[in-house]
């Protein structure tokens, strides 16, 4: 996997990794330890009171439970990043955590959305195809992202043709996304996929975000459990993330036409 430190990427060159390379990158040594402790003891604190007998447990919408995620989603490197692959514009479709408990026996291959459902192509527009970014994901480690404990799978390069993985398909070329709390993993989430069994004694917990072109409906409602408190004291890169940005869909009767907007240049 392609790694930076920090305080040396080279912003043309991991964009260029995750759509035309092997399709994820790992930069190294981005969060405080502070940072990294407070979300985990969150993430500990609500996931105390879910069902133990489930091994693979997420905690949805983390914009909603508390100050840090929004701070750990607006990194400057997060921003230079997905300005360029996704548009300026980019929104947030997904903010959860992930919790492989031990003995989790991880995932069957996939891709992610919105085309997490390619297996049914024919919902699907004709020519679709991955040759520009439909999404950006990013994982942040709040422990240790070992083989042993269920580092993401992946099978570098398979993010270059658009397909939904079947039994049909060559698995021999796994690597896994092996990485440090405090990191930053990208991966295009077209490249075949998927959480990898947790062999170890102890818990594996991440926070995954997926990153989405603007035009793309979310996955999650993250305004089911924000309040307009929330919206009004969000910092602007927050709002940009939530969609605020972007000016559609519109209410018809109020909508000022393209013709009428003086940013517009206007040709003759």
């Amino acid at each position: 996997m392609l790694t930076f430190e920090s305080k040396n990427i080279d912003v043309n060159q991991a964009i260029n990794e995750l759509i035309d390379g092997d399709g994820a990158v790992l930069i190294k040594n981005v969060y405080s330890k502070k940072q990294i402790d407070k979300s985990r003891d969150t993430i500990n604190r609500i996931s105390e009171k879910k069902d133990k007998r489930k091994l693979e447990q997420r905690v949805w919408n983390l914009f909603s439970k508390g100050q840090v995620f929004s701070d750990l989603i607006s990194n400057d490197i997060i921003f230079n990043l997905m300005t360029k692959f996704l548009g300026k514009e980019f929104t947030c479709g997904s903010y959860a955590a992930s919790i492989l408990l031990p003995g989790a026996s991880g995932q069957i291959p996939h891709i992610d959305y919105p085309f997490s459902d390619y297996y049914n192509k024919e919902t699907f527009p004709m020519r679709s195809n991955s040759l520009y970014p439909q999404n950006c994901q990013v994982t942040i480690p709040l422990e240790v992202f070992s083989k042993e404990s269920g580092a993401t799978g992946y099978y570098p390069g398979t993010q270059k043709n658009l397909h939904f993985p079947t039994k049909e398909d060559d698995f021999t070329n796994l690597k896994q996304m092996v990485s440090d709390p405090g990191d930053l993993v990208f991966f295009y989430g077209m490249v075949w996929h998927c959480a990898m069994p947790n062999k170890t004694n102890h818990k594996r917990t991440g926070l995954l975000i997926e990153l989405l072109p603007k035009y793309v409906k979310p996955l999650e409602d993250f305004f089911a459990h924000l309040d307009k408190d929330f919206i009004n004291k969000s910092s602007d890169r927050v709002k940009q993330l939530l969609g605020l940005k972007y000016s559609y869909p519109v209410v018809g009767e109020t909508f000022k036409p393209f013709s009428s907007n003086k940013k517009l240049k206007t040709y003759k």
